[in-house]
């Protein structure tokens, strides 16, 4: 399918190109995202990571207990206890600096592991998920898009399952589980300046009410692949124009 050929958006500097692997084996200072005393975001002010979002708000962090994929040393954890709604996300657009990705018919791989295995409410599901600010005329200034992609993720159990998604501009493959304008909020625009993206479970449109219990594991995360990038993957050849975490 054709690529639609979008006006330049506002802050176009903030785009940049090139895949991400996110190996998520050290803390870093790249993202921090403000926290107001009490507001359940403290521990990423204790634990500032390149994953900047997760539902039990901002309580990912980084475990090492059984190794990560692939022989890594580390992974990125989160925890759930009846949580009411369970997603991690690597969030470019909240990055120090900010980045901005067109992902349309790009790539994205990465690894699912139940660390404690989990249970949720009939119905979710894992699915990756994106999403993207976009600029409204009124207050507030900003509206969030998000769509998730029909394909359940596969995560194991004993050991790390393996995902590949293609991010195709086809809105078949997708749902819009989120939009306050979605005649403007096109899967095409999303995914053109996309600011967040991660997995999440989710049943139809209900992100919410998901009574998760038990722990994620997830590692190395690799998004904006060109067809190229993830046949070079594929043979085991490094790709040195990647932005490593």
């Amino acid at each position: 399918m054709d690529q639609i050929e979008l006006p330049e958006l506002p802050n176009a500097r903030a785009f940049v190109d090139g895949p991400v692997f996110h190996h998520f084996d050290e803390v870093s200072w790249r993202s921090v995202r403000p926290a107001r005393p009490g507001s359940g975001g403290e521990n990423l002010k204790r634990n500032p990571l390149d994953i900047c979002k997760s539902m039990p708000l901002d309580e990912c962090y980084l475990a090492t207990e059984g190794g990560g994929a692939e022989g890594t040393p580390g992974y990125l954890a989160l925890d759930g206890d009846d949580a009411d709604e369970f997603y991690a996300e690597s969030a470019p657009i909240w990055w120090t600096p900010a980045r901005l990705f067109d992902l349309r018919n790009t790539w994205a791989t990465f690894f699912l592991k139940e660390i404690r295995p989990i249970t949720v409410a009939p119905g979710y599901a894992p699915h990756l998920f994106i999403a993207a600010y976009t600029p409204n005329v009124r207050p507030p200034r900003i509206r969030i898009s998000g769509w998730y992609h029909k394909e359940t993720l596969k995560v194991g159990r004993g050991e790390w399952s393996y995902n590949e998604v293609l991010l195709t501009t086809d809105e078949d493959k997708w749902v819009n589980y989120h939009s306050t304008n979605p005649v403007e909020d096109t899967l095409e625009r999303v995914l053109h300046q996309c600011g967040f993206i991660g997995w999440m479970y989710i049943r139809e449109k209900d992100f919410q009410g998901v009574h998760a219990s038990g722990t994620m594991g997830w590692d190395e995360l690799r998004f904006n692949l060109k067809t190229r990038d993830l046949n070079d993957l594929r043979d085991g050849k490094a790709i040195p124009h990647a932005l490593v975490f």
